[in-house]
């Protein structure tokens, strides 16, 4: 079946916030740019980047009352997971570097978050492989055991999930939440091209 039979794609504008609320995210995004500027030359920072947190953020108020249990694929320093708990989600973030995670950890306590975080691989442990679907890699770390059961959740738990997909990863992350997401969750994306997009899975017939 082609991907997209499985995805609505949604629009919908930007350009709003809460003043107050955008102030203290400001100051979280200039904090893991300082961690990142400081760490530049480690191992575990290395092919880290930085989403447009400002449209991201945007995206998350627009999202807020029609959904409420957020995972971040990739949390890397966990700032959208932690922008989404303040913002009332139920949310967590998973990620490959366990030096992120304990970073991630740090910042979720200093701007008190109630995102939870796990180090290992966002793709489950069953989902299967298929070149033909394009499922390629280009930027994400894949080689770690799935991260849902330190968690104690679920892929299906989610009801919104966002991702930073790599040029080439596109057809893998929708492969993933279409083969074991929940029917009618959503996949919010960051692409540092196209910008912000937004799909919803399809519920089964």
């Amino acid at each position: 079946m082609n991907e997209d039979e499985n995805m609505d794609e949604i629009s919908f504008d930007f350009n709003v916030s809460n003043p107050s609320e955008l102030d203290e995210f400001k100051q979280l995004w200039e904090e893991a740019a300082e961690i990142c500027d400081a760490n530049s030359n480690q191992p575990s920072f290395e092919g880290y980047v930085s989403a447009d947190y400002r449209a991201v953020y945007e995206s998350l108020v627009i999202l807020q009352g029609h959904a409420s249990t957020f995972l971040e694929w990739g949390s890397g320093l966990g700032v959208v997971s932690i922008m989404a708990s303040r913002m009332g989600f139920e949310a967590y973030g998973i990620e490959s570097q366990s030096e992120l995670v304990e970073y991630a950890r740090l910042l979720s306590l200093a701007y008190q978050s109630n995102a939870k975080f796990a180090a290992g691989n966002f793709m489950p442990d069953d989902f299967e492989w298929n070149p033909a679907k394009g499922h390629e890699v280009s930027r994400s770390v894949i080689d770690a055991g799935a991260g849902y059961a330190e968690l104690d959740k679920e892929l299906r738990d989610f009801d919104l999930i966002y991702a930073y997909p790599g040029p080439e990863e596109h057809g893998l992350f929708e492969s993933i939440i279409t083969d074991h997401g929940r029917p009618g969750s959503l996949l919010l994306s960051y692409d540092a091209e196209e910008g912000i997009n937004l799909v919803r899975i399809k519920p089964d017939p």
